[in-house]
């Protein structure tokens, strides 16, 4: 049984294999080794270590906050007047965070799929009205997961938090 998408089409399509490459670029930025641990608390406030190239060759600073959120963990967003992605969190989620609370640790890295995957999709959305942007996501399961942008962010989380090549490694040493 196929889970349905939740996601808009993304403007370009994203193999697993590309989506493990713009992890390991990540890691490399935060300089975390491919076989180590991520500490999410540490990736969440190290965002602003992180700077994405644009299609026109400039770059788009990261960086984090946390809100008052109800209804939400939180989003990733372009705030226009400061000119950078931003993952920002609900403040319980930033609590459970500090905590090491397995679902606030998982928030963290889709949400930076969707600040380093569709850029060019994130900051044009962020400049339409509010009513355009709801036209925009209406009809969205007309695509394949593989051009779906939570299907993106959730595929890169995963190469973040378990690399290919570090799996690949601990199953070297251990003789499997």
């Amino acid at each position: 049984m196929n889970k349905p998408l939740t996601g808009v089409r993304a403007d370009r399509k994203y193999s697993y294999r590309k989506l493990e490459n713009f992890a390991s670029y990540v890691r490399e930025q935060l300089k975390f080794a491919p076989g180590a641990a991520i500490d999410p608390l540490r990736l969440f406030e190290d965002l602003h270590e992180i700077q994405i190239s644009r299609d026109n060759g400039t770059t788009v600073p990261l960086g984090y906050g946390v809100i008052g959120l109800e209804d939400s963990e939180g989003y990733a967003r372009y705030d226009r007047e400061r000119k950078r992605i931003e993952v920002l969190a609900a403040q319980r989620t930033y609590d459970r965070l500090r905590q090491g609370h397995p679902r606030a640790t998982y928030f963290v890295a889709p949400e930076l799929g969707h600040c380093v995957l569709p850029t060019e999709q994130l900051i044009r959305l962020a400049q339409m009205p509010t009513e355009q942007q709801a036209a925009f996501h209406r009809g969205r399961n007309d695509h394949k997961p593989f051009e779906d942008t939570e299907w993106q962010a959730n595929a890169f989380a995963s190469a973040l938090l378990m690399p290919a090549r570090g799996i690949a490694a601990l199953e070297e040493r251990r003789g499997y």
